[in-house]
């Protein structure tokens, strides 16, 4: 019996192993928009944490002190020290970007069900599915983190001068093989984690897919295993790139710090995106009770624009207090903080992508009902709006009251006025991440109705 299964699970082993080029070659053609995600999402996380960590090597080579430059409670950088501020920056990076990760690759396996069915009824086991699903992630992780190393490099090239200012720093440019190994282990241990758990969730009961049910993975999401899973994975990424660079108590505050904040962000991300579903919708305002609608439809894309652009508000308003309070060069601070931006902003145009896609039915419908053009990209610019100002408010606010906390100076007034200059940052991001995908998308919608319409009057 025993020598049966061996031999039953050899031949399934090599069987895998003959069809796993085919599939990624197949996939490499088919799916093109993994390789955009793997890009957009996890290069700029990982160019950023081997930058940072680079920086967190040579810092305190300079005997620079945490206190004299980061505007942080002090128990906490007296806990993990500048190496963990420095590390914990490049892992927020990446972390934002790893939100887009999993939410794009479970849309893109809806799109594919009927493709995972006929594998299975092709003799594949629901093991043998996922296992090449789990090949696809590690093909995007290997190419998101490859070019986010070249990004990493030229990053800390550029910001050099700006490190030497900030942290005083004597000795010339060099790079060690630990900031590299870091930003390549860590990007491709997130893939894992990330879109690892996207295919965790892929149930196929076949019988309901061929009668042409469909069968949605998001519905399997719900609010508190997310959170939980990205307070999980967010913590043990960070201890596992903090072991790589810090002592091993430094490390566990770092990571235990990253748990926490994840639990407090994520959980406000859904208490706000619950808050949106209970806006007022008066029927004297119908493109806002439209734009309401659209976003209680879909929680888990709101929920993570909404942690995408309160992480990004929160690390500009940082770094814009951190310069009005006068305690260093400020261009080092809006480095590490256009990093986060760079990383919100990938994500919200990820998002707007998929919704697009989504939505294009809906969007067709409009244009087919006589909505004009300019009410329906007033529509789409009113839902990032509410987003944009909901999570910009909330990352701004936090980093007011850090501000206030640590004893900060400058004056109120100014500091309220760069809170106000973020929170409107936040929504010139947003808009600028829906703009393109939004332009394109309906002008495709507008060519539809149109032929369409000619092809009705020709019959």
């Amino acid at each position: 019996m025993m020598v049966r299964f061996v031999t039953l699970w050899a031949a399934r082993g090599k069987r895998f192993w003959r069809i796993a080029p085919a599939h990624l070659a197949t996939v490499a053609r088919s799916e093109r928009q993994l390789g955009v995600l793997a890009l957009v999402g996890l290069a700029p996380g990982v160019a950023a944490l081997t930058a940072w960590v680079h920086l967190a090597q040579q810092a305190p080579k300079s005997g620079a002190t945490t206190q004299s430059h980061w505007l942080l409670p002090a128990f906490l950088l007296n806990a993990i020290g500048l190496e963990g501020v420095l590390v914990g920056a490049g892992m927020v990076t990446l972390l934002i970007g790893c939100l887009g990760l999993t939410n794009l690759y479970l849309a893109s396996l809806e799109r594919r069900q009927q493709t995972l069915v006929l594998w299975r009824g092709l003799g594949l086991t629901l093991l043998e599915v996922r296992l090449l699903l789990g090949l696809e992630a590690a093909a995007a992780g290997a190419l998101g983190s490859g070019v986010g190393l070249i990004g990493g490099l030229l990053i800390s090239r550029l910001s050099w001068p700006a490190a030497q200012r900030y942290f005083d720093l004597t000795q010339p440019y060099s790079v060690t093989a630990l900031p590299l190994f870091c930003g390549l282990a860590t990007g491709l241990l997130a893939t894992l984690f990330f879109m690892g758990a996207a295919v965790v969730t892929v149930q196929m009961p076949t019988a309901l897919l061929l009668r042409g049910a469909q069968i949605h993975p998001f519905n399997s999401w719900h609010e508190l295993r997310a959170s939980a899973c990205g307070a999980l994975f967010a913590g043990v990424l960070t201890l596992f790139a903090a072991l790589l660079v810090l002592p091993l108590r430094s490390a566990l505050w770092l990571s235990g710090l990253a748990f926490l904040l994840a639990a407090l962000l994520t959980t406000g991300g859904w208490l706000l995106t619950r808050l949106y579903a209970r806006l007022p919708t008066p029927v004297s305002a119908p493109l806002w009770t439209l734009a309401v609608q659209n976003l209680a439809r879909f929680p888990n894309r709101t929920a993570g624009m909404v942690l995408a652009l309160t992480t990004g508000a929160f690390g500009v308003g940082m770094a814009a207090l951190s310069w009005l309070d006068g305690r260093a060069d400020a261009a080092l601070p809006l480095w590490v903080a256009g990093m986060v931006l760079v990383a919100g902003a990938s994500l919200v145009l990820a998002i707007a992508a998929l919704a697009a896609r989504e939505r294009r039915d809906e969007l067709r419908l409009l244009r087919a009902l006589g909505a004009r053009t300019n009410r329906v990209r007033r529509l789409i610019m009113m839902e990032y709006a509410i987003v944009a100002l909901g999570g910009g408010s909330l990352g701004a606010l936090i980093a007011l009251a850090n501000w206030a906390l640590t004893g900060g100076e400058g004056g109120w007034l100014r500091a309220i006025a760069l809170v106000i200059a973020d929170l409107l940052g936040a929504l010139l991001s947003a808009w600028a991440g829906a703009i393109p995908v939004m332009m394109y998308d309906l002008r495709f919608t507008i060519y539809e109705v149109t032929s369409s319409t000619k092809s009705v009057r020709k019959s």
